[in-house]
């Protein structure tokens, strides 16, 4: 397993600004800000890690609101996106009035099955380059082994931190022998996205999160997202062998 290094990401500076500059632009056209979820450099995370990986189907596991759909659609803008959550089947028992503002892509397909059982395999076969982008805080371990089963290579996840305060991550599996031995088998490349500033935050009054950053300018066109930066939950791009 090929793991990103510090040095790695620092030759990519030049590219991850003209990047981050580029997703500023972008987000000025959001639907609405983020409360919760993707936002600030996990979002441009996201776009980053889509834009590299140039996928031709997206399947998104957690879609609540629908904010990483809009920037899944501008990180991708022909790709075949589905989307799984929960929330499509209980939307007409909600008050979506206190729910506040949501984003559906009117070109994606959008699935009440839980993604484990869900005809993936076959959707997957359909596409050159599937990805699925995991944002809903389940074990990461067993995700990953389905996406494997499904067929599909590229993964995104999201909140992949080594505290692990809602469930098991990736980053708790490499710090044991025997599920770091496994991991070392399935993964061919893994990446986890800097912090482009410094943190230092204590985020839902449980999980810190300290990471020195890699100093990237802090100008008008970046405020919003440098704003942000305290919302880091570790995005991380795998590929499977």
């Amino acid at each position: 397993m090929i793991v990103k290094s510090a040095a790695d990401w620092e030759q990519d500076r030049p590219r991850l600004l003209k990047k981050l500059c580029e997703f500023a632009a972008v987000m000025k056209e959001r639907p609405f800000d983020n409360e919760q979820g993707v936002r600030g450099v996990s979002a441009f995370a996201l776009y980053w890690f889509i834009q590299e990986v140039q996928p031709t189907a997206v399947f998104e596991v957690g879609v609540w609101k629908g904010f990483s759909t809009w920037i899944i659609r501008r990180a991708a803008p022909n790709a075949k996106v589905f989307c799984f959550d929960p929330i499509i089947m209980m939307e007409p028992f909600l008050d979506m009035s206190r729910v506040g503002p949501t984003y559906r892509d009117p070109a994606a397909t959008y699935l009440r099955d839980e993604f484990s059982c869900a005809n993936t395999a076959e959707l997957a076969a359909q596409s050159v380059r599937p990805l699925v982008f995991f944002d809903d805080h389940q074990n990461k371990l067993p995700r990953l082994r389905q996406a494997k089963d499904a067929g599909i290579k590229h993964i995104i996840f999201d909140d992949n931190e080594v505290a692990g305060y809602t469930h098991r991550t990736l980053e708790q599996d490499r710090l044991e022998i025997n599920s770091a031995a496994l991991l070392d088998q399935l993964i061919d490349r893994y990446e986890v996205f800097p912090a482009l500033w410094d943190i230092d935050a204590l985020l839902n009054d449980c999980l810190r999160v300290k990471e020195k950053g890699m100093d990237f300018p802090v100008t008008p066109e970046l405020m919003e997202i440098y704003n942000d930066r305290d919302w880091h939950s570790y995005v991380t791009y795998v590929r499977l062998r």
